[in-house]
């Protein structure tokens, strides 16, 4: 009987190893997303994300349709850009590989793709505008989220190749230190500013999209950090506007938003900071000081860790109202 019962036990681990997939990344690790394409002349593919079906993690711009270019005689190609990985802790994935397939109508079922693939790269030009609240709310702990911001500088210029950043500072004045690549002088800045009244925050905002408009790097980048809701802007500009101006934007790459509102004594509006956070952002409400260094790391890592992806196909000539229905599997790690 206890042989038996071993055998039992052998079996039932072979089948639990062969359903997780033996050794193979682990299936929190690995992400879905789910596009159509079209090529209406063959000389100009377009691909659409289906974001009922992609994965919640997968951060983009999903009301935007990507067009792509012929390359030779015989295929296309379609870049995405401002690609990123990130689960509701804001945590960042890398990505590992990822595997192409197409839906047969025939069969009905999907089929792993081996010509038309989709290839992966870390966009290495980054420009980046730091929207910083200087308000007096914060009180003390001013001097603390300095170092959070001079860390997250830090950050970014170590992860990346080519770096700009920019800083808009903001109380009931504005100041602001335009793109440059001389990390030292943004640490220096930070550190120098004082603190002031009142909460100049669609404004400073403004000042950012501004700053970035100018850019032409492949990801352009707007993170603010508040405390608080905004009590000086004019009537004209608002939520909306800026949520506007950042959808309408006309540069070949958008600019994608990021906002930290910290749950302390100014009482920031999270349905606003949401509904900012947009192109592919995100945003994040710690409660505490101590919360927010963790914050402040984790869009450190995010802010710098972005794909561009390149989908290859050939010239042939595919209706948008009966378009190809692709899935691709994205194995990453943390």
């Amino acid at each position: 009987m206890k042989l038996a019962f071993l055998t039992l036990k052998s079996l039932l681990l072979a089948l639990v190893l062969i359903s997780c997939g033996g050794n193979d990344v682990n299936p929190e690790n690995t992400f879905q997303i789910y596009l159509d394409f079209w090529n209406t002349t063959g000389k100009n593919p377009e691909v659409k994300f289906d974001e009922k079906n992609t994965s919640r993690e997968i951060k983009i711009d999903f009301s935007k349709t990507f067009g792509g270019e012929t390359q030779g005689s015989t295929l296309t190609k379609v870049i995405i850009d401002n690609f990123r990985i990130i689960d509701a802790s804001n945590t960042n994935y890398n990505i590992e590989s990822i595997t192409a397939y197409e839906y047969k109508n025939d069969t009905k079922d999907w089929k792993k793709d081996v010509e038309f693939t989709m290839s992966f790269s870390q966009s290495e030009d980054i420009s980046v505008v730091l929207v910083l609240d200087r308000s007096e709310s914060l009180g003390t702990d001013f001097e603390t989220i300095k170092t959070y911001a001079i860390d997250f500088i830090e950050k970014i210029f170590t992860e990346r190749k080519v770096v700009k950043m920019g800083i808009v500072d903001f109380a009931d004045t504005i100041n602001q230190y335009p793109l440059t690549t001389d990390k030292e002088a943004l640490k220096n800045y930070v550190k120098g500013l004082k603190q002031g009244k009142f909460t100049a925050l669609y404004q400073s905002i403004d000042a950012g999209i501004d700053m970035l408009m100018d850019s032409k790097s492949q990801s352009r980048v707007l993170f603010t950090f508040t405390d608080g809701t905004d009590n000086m802007a004019p009537p004209t500009i608002n939520s909306d506007y800026l949520i506007n101006r950042i959808k309408n934007d006309k540069n070949s790459y958008k600019i994608t938003s990021f906002f930290i509102g910290l749950n302390g004594n100014g009482g920031v509006d999270q349905t606003v900071l949401t509904k900012l956070a947009s192109n592919g952002g995100s945003v994040s409400f710690p409660n505490n000081v101590k919360e927010l260094k963790e914050v402040f790391t984790k869009f450190g890592k995010v802010i710098s860790n972005v794909y561009n992806l390149e989908y290859i196909r050939n010239q042939q000539i595919i209706s948008k109202a009966d378009p190809r229905k692709l899935r691709f599997e994205i194995k990453t790690s943390k």
